[in-house]
């Protein structure tokens, strides 16, 4: 269960979210457009817990575990990509080969010792993919997931979100109407700032 009821939100006089009102389907991939700057992110952070509501609520099952991957790929510079990945799980053999599949899947295998300064802009980005992705949760949350990747890496990396996130919740905010078209079961329009009203796609 993940619900929003009545929710406001503002940056000093800057209101981005106004008595907004939306209630997610159980599982499945949402993509969410809207205008830059209309409040999208914030939504995204309230979720997830790093942003709290000025008015309203946030409803989710009890204990949810949540996943994000941010506009930015957010790395931690002395780890290598493999143990950037391990970062978000427990330890353990389990983990580290749970870290070894997913440094595979995203293609990024021959990489998994580097630091981040010494890759390329995608393949940190895959690196913040996987490690989301090794995280799993019951809601993922992808902010933009995909910028940065040239077309086939795009479309290999948006089959093993899908193919990861199978009957879990993601919510997705994208510019990309293609994007959206391919992966998502359903599409929101958002209208903004401040976000309060939608129109199903």
């Amino acid at each position: 269960m993940l619900e929003i009821k009545n929710a406001t939100k503002r940056y000093g006089f800057l209101t981005v979210l106004d008595n907004f009102s939306l209630k997610f389907p159980e599982k499945g991939v949402v993509a969410m457009l809207a205008p830059s700057g209309s409040g999208k992110t914030t939504l995204l952070r309230v979720i997830s817990g790093l942003e709290k509501l000025d008015a309203g609520e946030l409803v989710k099952m009890p204990g949810a575990r949540v996943s994000m991957i941010f506009q930015e790929d957010r790395l931690i510079p002395v780890l290598s990509a493999r143990e950037n990945i391990l970062a978000a799980l427990p330890p353990g053999k389990e983990s580290e080969a749970k870290a070894d599949e997913m440094l595979l899947a995203c293609g990024i295998s021959q990489a998994a010792h580097f630091l981040p300064r010494k890759l390329s802009g995608g393949m940190q980005r895959r690196v913040a993919i996987g490690r989301a992705l090794a995280f799993g949760g019951d809601i993922l949350l992808m902010d933009e997931p995909f910028k940065g990747l040239d077309t086939q890496t795009r479309e290999d990396i948006i089959r093993l979100v899908l193919s990861q996130r199978a009957g879990g919740l993601t919510l997705f905010v994208t510019h990309s109407m293609e994007e959206a078209q391919r992966c998502a079961d359903m599409i929101l329009h958002f209208k903004g700032p401040p976000l309060t009203k939608f129109d199903h796609a």
